[in-house]
Protein backbone atom coordinates (compact mmCIF):
# COMPACT_ATOMS: atom_id res chain seq x y z
CA UNK A 1 0.00 0.00 0.00
CA UNK A 2 1.30 3.42 -1.08
CA UNK A 3 -0.16 6.56 -0.22
CA UNK A 4 -0.04 9.13 -2.77
CA UNK A 5 -1.20 12.34 -2.30
CA UNK A 6 -3.92 12.26 -4.88
CA UNK A 7 -5.49 9.83 -3.16
CA UNK A 8 -5.62 10.78 0.17
CA UNK A 9 -8.67 12.54 0.46
CA UNK A 10 -9.69 8.81 -0.97
CA UNK A 11 -8.40 7.00 2.32
CA UNK A 12 -9.52 9.25 4.52
CA UNK A 13 -13.21 8.88 2.53
CA UNK A 14 -13.27 5.26 2.68
CA UNK A 15 -12.64 4.86 6.50
CA UNK A 16 -14.69 7.31 7.33
CA UNK A 17 -17.85 6.37 5.21
CA UNK A 18 -16.33 2.34 5.96
CA UNK A 19 -16.52 3.12 9.56
CA UNK A 20 -19.81 5.23 10.18
CA UNK A 21 -21.83 2.46 8.51
CA UNK A 22 -20.32 -0.04 11.24
CA UNK A 23 -20.89 2.47 13.89
CA UNK A 24 -24.24 1.83 12.46
CA UNK A 25 -24.49 -1.48 12.03
CA UNK A 26 -23.55 -2.41 15.86
CA UNK A 27 -25.81 -0.09 17.31
CA UNK A 28 -28.28 -1.69 15.68
CA UNK A 29 -27.39 -4.76 16.84
CA UNK A 30 -27.76 -4.06 20.50
CA UNK A 31 -29.81 -1.00 20.63
CA UNK A 32 -32.89 -3.12 21.61
CA UNK A 33 -30.74 -5.17 24.50
CA UNK A 34 -31.76 -3.20 27.14
CA UNK A 35 -35.25 -3.55 26.36
CA UNK A 36 -36.25 -7.04 27.56
CA UNK A 37 -40.25 -6.96 26.80
CA UNK A 38 -39.80 -6.10 23.35
CA UNK A 39 -41.78 -8.29 20.54
CA UNK A 40 -39.91 -9.18 17.68
CA UNK A 41 -41.09 -6.38 15.51
CA UNK A 42 -41.01 -3.62 17.89
CA UNK A 43 -37.18 -5.01 17.66
CA UNK A 44 -36.92 -5.27 14.21
CA UNK A 45 -38.05 -1.65 13.75
CA UNK A 46 -35.60 -0.42 15.88
CA UNK A 47 -32.99 -1.83 14.54
CA UNK A 48 -33.66 -2.09 10.69
CA UNK A 49 -32.98 1.89 10.45
CA UNK A 50 -29.32 1.02 11.20
CA UNK A 51 -28.65 -2.05 8.93
CA UNK A 52 -30.06 0.15 6.32
CA UNK A 53 -27.53 3.06 7.19
CA UNK A 54 -25.20 0.47 7.40
CA UNK A 55 -25.57 -1.03 3.82
CA UNK A 56 -25.56 2.64 2.44
CA UNK A 57 -22.41 3.98 3.84
CA UNK A 58 -20.61 0.27 3.45
CA UNK A 59 -21.71 0.17 0.03
CA UNK A 60 -19.91 3.38 -0.89
CA UNK A 61 -16.90 2.86 1.01
CA UNK A 62 -16.10 0.06 -0.26
CA UNK A 63 -17.03 1.08 -4.16
CA UNK A 64 -14.29 4.12 -3.43
CA UNK A 65 -11.87 1.67 -1.73
CA UNK A 66 -12.42 -1.08 -5.07
CA UNK A 67 -12.33 2.03 -7.82
CA UNK A 68 -9.34 4.26 -6.24
CA UNK A 69 -7.13 0.76 -5.40
CA UNK A 70 -7.37 1.55 -1.54
CA UNK A 71 -8.37 -2.16 -0.27
CA UNK A 72 -8.99 -5.49 -1.06
CA UNK A 73 -12.04 -7.37 -0.50
CA UNK A 74 -9.87 -9.36 1.91
CA UNK A 75 -8.48 -5.97 3.45
CA UNK A 76 -12.44 -4.63 3.55
CA UNK A 77 -13.36 -7.79 5.77
CA UNK A 78 -10.30 -7.31 8.11
CA UNK A 79 -11.47 -3.23 8.09
CA UNK A 80 -15.21 -4.71 9.17
CA UNK A 81 -13.69 -7.28 11.72
CA UNK A 82 -11.71 -4.67 13.37
CA UNK A 83 -14.11 -2.06 13.62
CA UNK A 84 -17.06 -4.16 14.54
CA UNK A 85 -15.17 -5.96 17.40
CA UNK A 86 -13.87 -1.76 18.49
CA UNK A 87 -17.37 -1.19 18.48
CA UNK A 88 -18.73 -3.67 20.15
CA UNK A 89 -16.08 -3.37 23.32
CA UNK A 90 -16.94 0.47 23.37
CA UNK A 91 -20.70 -0.56 23.50
CA UNK A 92 -20.45 -3.37 26.23
CA UNK A 93 -18.13 -0.53 27.70
CA UNK A 94 -20.25 2.51 28.26
CA UNK A 95 -24.16 1.17 27.00
CA UNK A 96 -24.31 -2.28 28.24
CA UNK A 97 -22.01 -1.56 31.35
CA UNK A 98 -20.09 -4.85 30.89
CA UNK A 99 -16.76 -5.72 32.05
CA UNK A 100 -13.71 -5.67 29.13
CA UNK A 101 -11.31 -8.56 30.12
CA UNK A 102 -8.23 -8.66 29.64
CA UNK A 103 -8.79 -11.33 26.74
CA UNK A 104 -10.93 -9.25 24.45
CA UNK A 105 -8.15 -6.65 24.79
CA UNK A 106 -5.39 -9.72 23.37
CA UNK A 107 -8.24 -10.52 21.12
CA UNK A 108 -8.44 -7.53 19.61
CA UNK A 109 -4.54 -6.97 18.79
CA UNK A 110 -4.47 -9.97 17.46
CA UNK A 111 -6.79 -9.04 14.61
CA UNK A 112 -4.86 -5.69 14.18
CA UNK A 113 -2.04 -7.85 13.39
CA UNK A 114 -3.61 -9.97 10.94
CA UNK A 115 -4.80 -6.82 9.34
CA UNK A 116 -1.20 -5.42 9.53
CA UNK A 117 -0.08 -8.40 7.82
CA UNK A 118 -2.70 -8.45 5.07
CA UNK A 119 -2.83 -4.48 4.25
CA UNK A 120 0.99 -4.50 4.27
CA UNK A 121 1.78 -7.79 2.99
CA UNK A 122 4.48 -8.03 6.35
CA UNK A 123 5.47 -11.89 5.44
CA UNK A 124 5.69 -12.32 1.79
CA UNK A 125 8.30 -8.46 2.06
CA UNK A 126 9.79 -10.31 5.51
CA UNK A 127 10.35 -14.09 2.95
CA UNK A 128 11.68 -11.84 -0.03
CA UNK A 129 8.65 -12.59 -1.69
CA UNK A 130 7.17 -11.35 -5.28
CA UNK A 131 4.01 -9.58 -4.36
CA UNK A 132 1.65 -9.84 -7.38
CA UNK A 133 -0.09 -6.69 -8.55
CA UNK A 134 -3.83 -6.96 -9.67
CA UNK A 135 -4.43 -5.08 -12.91
CA UNK A 136 -7.89 -4.41 -14.26
CA UNK A 137 -8.18 -5.24 -17.78
CA UNK A 138 -11.03 -3.03 -18.85
CA UNK A 139 -11.87 -4.62 -22.29
CA UNK A 140 -12.40 -8.43 -20.78
CA UNK A 141 -13.01 -6.92 -17.18
CA UNK A 142 -11.27 -9.87 -15.76
CA UNK A 143 -8.87 -9.54 -12.76
CA UNK A 144 -5.22 -10.58 -14.25
CA UNK A 145 -2.41 -11.33 -12.07
CA UNK A 146 0.81 -9.30 -12.68
CA UNK A 147 4.08 -11.42 -12.23
CA UNK A 148 6.41 -9.33 -14.92
CA UNK A 149 9.69 -8.23 -13.30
Amino acid sequence: MRLDNSKLVYYVLYYILFATGQALSMWGQYVTLPYTNLTYWQAFSMAIPFAWSNWLFTTFAIDIGHTYDIASPTQDTFLLIVLQFTYLLIINRFYLKKHITKSDLYAFFIILIGYAVSLFQLVSKALGKKVPKINKKAKDEELILDNTP
